[in-house]
């Protein structure tokens, strides 16, 4: 069975920029663990390799979709004329990632 640590949660929340107590990574290792036994349950079901993977949890025989075909595309113009600030024909947000300032 494999084994998600404390030191990979620590690891993948500082690499995501989660500030996280102590206690909640009690939690996540015990979850992580209930996960992982399901999953290594699940792959002993003889013949589970066989079953196509599903999307959905049910088949919908009524489901019409179109066929994926390009059709008529904005502008730059018409597609950044709302933005409140562009620059180079793009739309300016603010920054959103970076260090603690």
């Amino acid at each position: 069975m494999q084994k998600i640590t404390r030191e990979n949660i620590q690891d993948y929340a500082l690499k995501l920029m989660f500030k996280m107590k102590d206690e909640e990574f009690d939690t996540f290792e015990k979850e992580f663990e209930t996960i992982i036994k399901q999953m290594d349950l699940i792959g002993k079901i003889e013949g589970i390799e066989k079953v196509e993977p599903m999307t959905f949890p049910f088949r919908n025989k009524d489901a019409k979709l179109r066929k994926d075909e390009a059709t008529s595309t904005l502008t730059t113009e018409d597609a950044v004329k709302n933005a409140h600030e562009t620059i180079y024909d793009e739309v300016k947000v603010p920054k959103v990632v970076g260090g603690e300032e």
